[in-house]
């Protein structure tokens, strides 16, 4: 049976960005929500702050994996030459362009005296260059002769898996700053999130399943290049639970069962989504065909 192992493999740097790069913006944007406030007290804002550097480093480490599959690093100017006609090439530079102001920000809150409305203004720009950036990435397969890819479930999916890892990444971020309000309310808010998030994707991912058979060219349909995608999507929930449950377990408890969540549960949370989220990235890859007679 021909399956589309070789083909992920081969693809699987882009695997490791659209994995981590979406869910550590999210984690970003959702860290940054509490900087937002005018009256954060300025020793709380400077812990979040240090600790923003989790997300972004989870975004560059995928962006960085990303850039290999370029092979010289000359060609990133080709790249650059494509924005708004190549859907690739703008990902790259929306890519580019967030972790431009992202990181700017980050360094300027280690200044001596930074101000906090140039950083409030600063970081809800970056926030907006998130958001475009993963819907970038989010678009950047609809190619027409992709057949498998050009659906609606590609970029629904590729937004659902960062809500479904982001959240869970900013509760480590904002529990290694000594956020108190994550171990609270505003912690159980990013859990519920990611999973609500968790439910929508698998039912778009099931429904994408009973697609797959109909999706063919004249050599093999989407479904052969899958074999196990059933079970791949089993495997995902049951990581992705098991890391929604992990936070949950302890913001969720109330009276004697009641403790603090440790940064090292939290970073376990964090890990299992997106080692779930991984096999479906993979899987999506598997999933490559085109029209006529190519895989």
């Amino acid at each position: 049976m021909l399956s589309g192992v070789n083909t992920a493999f081969g693809e699987i740097t882009l695997v490791l960005f659209t994995t981590l790069a979406p869910s550590g913006v999210v984690a970003f944007i959702l860290m940054g929500l509490p900087l937002l406030r005018g009256n954060l007290p300025a020793d709380v804002r400077r812990r979040i702050n240090q600790f923003l550097s989790i997300p972004l480093v989870t975004s560059m480490v995928g962006l960085v994996a990303s850039a290999t599959h370029l092979g010289n690093p000359a060609n990133a100017l080709y790249v650059f030459l494509g924005v708004g006609r190549s859907p690739l090439s703008t990902e790259v530079f929306c890519a580019v362009v967030f972790l431009a102001l992202a990181g700017v920000y980050w360094l300027y809150s280690f200044s001596q005296q930074p101000r906090t409305g140039l950083q409030r203004g600063w970081m809800a720009l970056a926030m907006v260059a998130g958001v475009v950036f993963v819907t970038s990435v989010a678009f950047a397969y609809a190619a027409e002769t992709i057949v498998s890819w050009y659906t609606v479930y590609v970029p629904l999916n590729l937004w659902l898996n960062a809500l479904v890892g982001g959240p869970l990444l900013a509760v480590v971020g904002l529990r290694a700053a000594r956020y108190r309000p994550v171990e609270g309310r505003f912690g159980r808010v990013l859990v519920a999130l990611s999973a609500a998030a968790l439910a929508a994707n698998l039912v778009s991912f099931g429904l994408q399943s009973a697609a797959l058979p109909r999706i063919e060219n004249s050599f093999v349909s989407a479904a052969d290049l899958v074999p196990y995608y059933g079970l791949m999507i089993a495997v995902f929930g049951a990581l992705a639970l098991a890391g929604v449950g992990v936070d949950a377990q302890v913001l969720c408890a109330r009276g004697e069962k009641a403790r603090s969540l440790t940064v090292g549960r939290a970073v376990t949370a964090g890990a299992l989504a997106l080692a779930g989220i991984f096999v479906m990235r993979f899987a999506f890859y598997m999933m490559h065909m085109t029209v006529g007679l190519g895989v």
